[in-house]
């Protein structure tokens, strides 16, 4: 039933005060610990100036209780909480397609798998984004977005050259669309330009598009290699073996045609799972690729320990790998994306990241180990069966950029970590809630708990991620400026500058917004 729709130019209202069967789907982020409640009108945006109306109607009925929503999958519950009081909705806005003087574009509604269609089909092109498909561009991009092509090709925010951006800097006057790019003359529009480089979305305005002058070539085909080590076996040491062959493998700088997938699973999952994704082009053959790439990574692992194929599926946003015949599979590289691109099941979740400059040091691999095999009081070891941490693969051409080119600082990186527990029970939730945190703060005791590069005179730990927010990161009195932080290091001072250049009112906030 669809009643009560208030359709103004440019968008949709929709509030529940005549019943619409759509409403709580509106409400509910992907994690299912996050529900907006209180929410009182949701703005479907269908153009940049509907956008700019909706925005305009909805802070003045809402005020700073404005939340924007593009995937819905933000880890924290920044969109979706009891006090947002309405939310602008970006997902009519998935279009695509190409600018003569602009480029290759992209709005902002779309997702992961909608872009990676779009520019491999029309084009030829692929965007080094995310395998989760069901992601929104909107935070992604703009959060400095990574994926199974970053070794080769960077971040996201490496190859945006433009975007348009919806502001409100004026209480008194009306929000509108600007486009700013890698071409802007004035200050203030260059500084708004590059804040989108890895300043996130929700922090400046509502963004509708993105665009991007140029764009890598797509491969032509994939190798992806899965691995099974299992619990029964793996002592402290072999896992610091794998983890130190591990690091090796990402710091190499011939093989930037890999990124690597590790997941240490919880020991209740029975098994760990490193899988490995080889693309190349029309110039190379599969027997060629595994010959060099693929056969000596294998022959290395097993003289650590000896692996078998997986047993069972991978977990989370890997769910849709379960290679159980061989260990090395060609694809095309159309079916290598849909056989990594998975989200994960609706849950409840909660996570945390990390940066690391090299490998793992003993008391690291000895804090993993310790919490990979501890069961939480109050919950089994069934309960624990989606516990993990996710070593990817980092470095490669993400690191030939310099720190201060974008917002986002960790150039230097070669791991990039995500701590990962699921659960279904809310009778769970603290259980789960203490696991998680006591693993981050053992694995990080030396450095206040965290990975906090100031206070790591070893130069290993690089901070943490913006796009894997973790309200935890505020400390025990909720200050976001250690996030921030954490986030941004010295990219911090430029992004706060334009934060109030173009949204001093603090239209665009949650707890860990600029």
């Amino acid at each position: 039933m669809k009643t009560n729709m208030n359709q103004q130019p440019g968008y949709l209202k929709i509030d529940p005060s005549v019943q619409d069967t759509r409403f709580p789907s509106f409400l509910q982020g992907f994690n299912r610990r996050w529900f907006a409640g209180n929410c009182k009108s949701v703005y479907l945006c269908f153009t940049p100036n509907g956008t700019a109306a909706a925005l305009d109607d909805a802070i003045s009925l809402y005020g700073k209780n404005v939340k924007i929503k593009s995937g819905g999958h933000c880890y924290e519950n920044f969109v979706f909480n009891d006090n947002t009081g309405a939310v602008i909705d970006v997902t009519p806005m998935g279009g695509y397609g190409y600018d003569e003087q602009r480029g290759y574009y992209l709005e902002s509604g779309g997702t992961n798998w909608s872009a990676f269609q779009a520019l491999f089909r029309d084009y030829g092109k692929v965007l080094p984004a995310g395998s989760c498909y069901s992601v929104g561009l909107g935070g992604h991009i703009c959060g400095g977005g990574y994926g199974l092509l970053s070794r080769l090709n960077g971040l996201t925010v490496d190859w945006l050259t433009g975007v348009e951006v919806v502001v409100k800097d004026n209480a008194y006057g009306s929000a509108y669309p600007v486009y700013v790019s890698v071409d802007s003359t004035e200050k203030d529009q260059q500084d708004l330009y590059w804040s989108h480089l890895g300043g996130g979305g929700g922090n400046f305005g509502v963004i509708t598009k993105y665009y991007f002058k140029t764009l890598p070539d797509s491969p032509k085909t994939a190798l992806i290699t899965s691995i099974a080590f299992p619990w029964d076996g793996l002592t402290e040491q072999a896992l610091g073996s794998l983890l130190a062959w591990y690091a090796d493998f990402a710091q190499r700088t011939d093989n930037w045609e890999q990124f690597g997938l590790f997941a240490l699973n919880h020991q209740a999952a029975g098994e760990i799972h490193l899988t490995i994704q080889t693309v190349f082009g029309a110039d190379k053959n599969a027997a060629a690729i595994k010959k060099e790439y693929i056969t000596p990574h294998l022959t290395g692992l097993s003289a650590i320990m000896p692996y078998r194929l997986m047993t069972r599926p991978g977990i989370a946003q890997l769910g849709n790998i379960f290679q159980n015949s061989e260990d090395t599979i060609e694809y095309t590289f159309y079916e290598a994306v849909q056989t990594l691109n998975g989200s994960g099941a609706n849950q409840r979740g909660k996570y945390k990241s990390a940066y690391m400059r090299k490998g793992f040091p003993a008391d690291q691999v000895a804090a993993i180990y310790k919490w990979l095999t501890t069961i939480p009081p109050g919950l089994t070891a069934a309960d624990m069966t989606q516990s993990l941490l996710q070593v990817d693969s980092y470095g490669g051409k993400v690191n030939v950029v310099p720190s201060n080119a974008t917002a986002v600082p960790q150039r230097s990186s070669i791991l990039k970590l995500q701590y990962q527990t699921y659960w279904t029970d809310p009778a769970d939730d603290q259980a789960h809630l203490g696991w998680i945190s006591g693993f981050y703060q053992d694995v990080y005791k030396y450095t206040g708990g965290t990975p906090d590069p100031t206070k790591d005179p070893t130069n290993n730990v690089d901070g943490c991620y913006y796009n894997y927010p973790d309200i935890d990161l505020n400390g025990p009195y909720n200050d976001k400026e250690i996030a921030l932080k954490l986030y941004f290091g010295d990219n911090l001072p430029r992004l706060k500058a334009a934060k109030q250049r173009w949204d001093p009112n603090d239209y665009f906030n949650s707890a860990q917004s600029i």
